[in-house]
């Protein structure tokens, strides 16, 4: 006999069961007598299960209602889900380990005499709190509501503001020990399906205890990946998630997290925000280009400062070395110890900032730059020069829309400083082409991650730095839908 498969034993059943929740001790069995003495027992953990519930959907109905001769019945436990149990979800079942997990899922499992069949029934508590505006994205032109830590209600979310019948989802079950419900979401039709089977190949690969989020599922959807950026996009808008389907992309979602990972992804979208489609297209554009001015700012800035004081001095205009004479004089630090350690300390304000309660981390993070700013220089530790490079770094940081993305950016600039300490300019030059290979030789999902740029897609470039009108780009296909990749392969074609 399968040891995973109930018999029609109830009582050995029921040691089964219990066995398999490891005796947990809120694991609790409520046996009642049917019509012509059948016993029945209904299974449940508390605090998971609606107790409430249980008693008014399942052992009232059984208990009051059920009048005729059960012994003439052939599928009692079918019989029985169809026309007395009033939960909104029922379901039948006769694996051990599939019951075992509906029980830890908060649903009560009722158990019948001489049947090997169990009924599931939906009575799990839900407990989730209130859809609420995001503290890491703030959105200024768009929708205020988030997603929050309750798969269903997120998946409800999204088809509020994509009623399309083309819109799919499909649900996993992933983790070995904690068999959390994850769901790959994606509109048939226009996704790409090579790119679609590979996200269903490396899902159902998984082989993982627990899966604590959607950070979890992008490690194993990439496992060999080398870089620093990112290759996928968390968010928890659920307009940035409608916007990037319709544009081909799969969003994958994990029960118990408020975040969507979305992929594949391109670099030139990490700065870009929802906000560029709903104002004007000069503001739009004007913004996309601050935002990729700033990230360059923050890569060589200080890089510049260090090489220029210590390497290429004579390429400093003479006017601004008074002002560096006059500003470094008694310093007794060189311009790349000042400049590391001063951005090694802001990265641990910011960091101390992230990790401490919201109120005392704002506080941490104003309060400290300030103040280890002032003492610097009145100590003459550090030229006021190198502070205002520093702070001009640190207001680059806040234009970058994607924190997954500003933190690569903000590593970039020490191995640059040290580049600059080295080989000065050259230097600099040296590790901004390293930086240009590398990101050409990156890929999300077989996409170019420096696409629409490299490879050239004149049809995908209108809408990443510069932004045309909205006509013109919701009739662009995208570098991620099947159609445009397949216009661009028939074109090879012709040229061949």
């Amino acid at each position: 006999m399968d040891i995973n498969i109930l018999s029609k034993n109830l009582d050995e059943n029921i040691e089964l069961i219990e066995a398999s929740t490891s005796n947990n001790t809120t694991f609790f069995k409520r046996e009642i007598i049917l019509e012509n003495n059948i016993r029945a027992t209904i299974l449940f953990i508390a605090g998971l299960s609606d107790q409430d519930r249980i008693e008014d959907d399942i052992i009232a109905p059984l208990l009051f209602k059920v009048k005729e001769d059960l012994n003439t019945i052939p599928n009692l436990p079918d019989f029985l889900s169809k026309k007395y149990i009033k939960s909104f979800n029922v379901s039948l079942e006769n694996s051990l380990d599939n019951i075992s997990v509906e029980l830890h899922k908060g649903n009560a499992i009722v158990l019948l005499e001489n049947y090997s069949t169990g009924i599931i029934c939906s009575t799990s508590v839900q407990i989730h709190r209130s859809i609420q505006s995001s503290d890491t994205e703030i959105s200024i032109l768009g929708g205020k509501d988030a997603f929050i830590e309750n798969l269903d209600i997120n998946i409800s979310l999204i088809n509020q503001k994509l009623n399309d019948p083309n819109l799919k989802i499909e649900k996993f079950n992933l983790g070995t020990k904690s068999k959390t419900d994850v769901a790959l979401i994606y509109i048939d039709g226009i996704i790409d399906t090579k790119i679609l089977n590979k996200i269903r190949k490396n899902l159902k690969s998984i082989d993982a205890p627990y899966i604590g989020g959607t950070g979890y599922i992008a490690k194993y959807l990439f496992p060999k990946q080398r870089s620093i950026f990112p290759l996928s996009k968390m968010t928890e808008i659920p307009d940035t998630v409608v916007t990037d389907m319709l544009q081909g992309k799969a969003t994958i979602m994990v029960n118990g997290f408020p975040h969507a990972l979305i992929i594949p992804v391109v670099f030139i979208e990490f700065f870009q925000a929802f906000e560029d489609y709903v104002s004007n297209n000069i503001m739009g554009s004007f913004e996309r280009l601050l935002r990729i001015i700033s990230a360059f700012i923050l890569i060589t800035l200080s890089p510049l400062y260090v090489a220029l004081l210590e390497y290429n001095v004579e390429l400093i205009p003479l006017p601004l070395i008074k002002v560096l004479i006059k500003s470094r004089s008694g310093i007794p630090l060189s311009p790349f110890i000042e400049v590391l350690v001063m951005e090694l300390l802001i990265e641990m304000l910011r960091e101390g900032g992230i990790r401490l309660p919201k109120p005392i981390g704002q506080t941490l993070g104003i309060v400290g730059g300030i103040v280890l700013g002032d003492a610097a220089t009145r100590a003459g530790i550090v030229s006021q020069t190198t502070l205002v490079v520093v702070a001009i770094g640190i207001i680059c940081t806040f234009l970058v829309p994607n924190y997954t993305m500003s933190t690569p950016l903000r590593l970039l600039r020490f191995p640059m400083i040290l580049l600059a300490k080295l080989l000065g300019f050259l230097g600099i030059i040296a590790g901004l082409l390293i930086l240009v290979v590398h990101l050409i030789c990156t890929d999300s999902f077989s996409i170019p991650y420096l696409s629409p740029i490299s490879p050239l897609n004149p049809e995908g470039i209108k809408d990443s730095i510069i932004m045309s009108s909205i006509k013109k780009v919701n009739r662009i296909p995208t570098i991620f839908t099947r159609s445009a990749r397949e216009r661009r392969k028939n074109a090879k074609k012709d040229n061949d």
